[in-house]
């Protein structure tokens, strides 16, 4: 059987997995995960990268990342064979380092992001390489638990749990610390969270064919008036059919919840609790 296209688009999120050839050791010592680590420091504002979670294990690696400017393939491509040029320098040795094809799951809903963090983060864990999260040194929980947005973008995940920073840590903490009594298994498949959108029938998605928030805006029914209001993030009641419209169709074209809010002055959060409040309700609003 032929392996499946990757279904790649601007804006596209994904859980990354990049395993050593024949399931090798790759990333050896603290020195060799440091060094993954500087380059993809080096790649992230250049590439347009955003990074909500990763972890480091020794013959693999796991990253929860967003494309912006570069296709997921070339950023792929730089960073693995960079990181083997630097490998088999070291190590004296030659031919493949990686497994001849990543694994890239495209997530469709912002909603599993938590759940995806704590898959990534309790993997050392579930290995027993340690007995909790924060005893692990080479996984992104270091920067939620310590507020620090350098190199991870913590506020998407965050943000979904309480608009207060402090807040909203201590329940990340709990979360993850918390083992589930059965696990799922986040490395199968293609796609993460349900799909409904003919568009994701194709291999690849060009970002050219969505159409923009402005337009999705100025389809949802609401009045020159109306739509100032929106942009100003007015929160009269009158405005929600409208609100839940736009919601509604920028989920359906991929776009994130927190890219819908900017457009109408509102947080992630509140944009996801009126999905999730008005979901059976948004395709009957007119």
């Amino acid at each position: 059987m032929g392996r499946y296209p990757r279904i790649e688009y601007n804006g596209g999120m994904y859980h990354v997995i990049s395993r050593g050839n024949n399931r090798e050791h790759i990333l050896k010592e603290s020195s060799d995960k440091q060094y993954f680590i500087d380059q993809v420091k080096e790649f992230k504002n250049p590439f347009g990268l955003k990074i909500f979670g990763y972890v480091l294990m020794d013959n693999h690696y796991h990253f929860l990342l967003q494309t912006t400017n570069k296709p997921l393939h070339t950023i792929m491509h730089q960073l693995n064979n960079r990181y083997s040029k630097y490998f088999n320098k070291k190590y004296l040795r030659s031919g493949h380092v990686f497994e001849g094809r990543y694994k890239a799951i495209l997530v469709l809903d912002e909603r599993y992001l938590l759940e995806l963090v704590r898959y990534l983060h309790q993997n050392p864990v579930r290995a027993k390489m340690c007995s909790k999260v924060d005893e692990y040194p080479w996984s992104s929980d270091i920067f939620y638990r310590k507020n620090d947005e350098s190199l991870v973008d913590i506020g998407l995940v965050l943000d979904t749990l309480s608009e207060e920073r402090s807040i909203a840590i201590k329940m990340y903490s709990e979360c993850i610390d918390q083992i589930p009594e059965n696990t799922v298994n986040y490395e199968e498949g293609k796609l993460i969270g349900e799909d409904t959108s003919p568009v994701m029938n194709s291999s690849k998605v060009k970002y050219e064919e969505r159409k923009t928030l402005d337009e999705l805006l100025l389809l949802s029914g609401a009045s020159s008036n109306d739509l100032i209001l929106l942009k100003k993030g007015s929160r009269k009641r009158h405005l929600t059919p409208y609100k839940l419209n736009f919601i509604q169709s920028s989920i359906e074209e991929k776009y994130s919840l927190s890219e819908i809010g900017r457009v109408i002055g509102m947080s992630s959060p509140a944009v996801y609790d009126l999905v999730m409040r008005y979901k059976l309700k948004v395709n009957e609003i007119t």
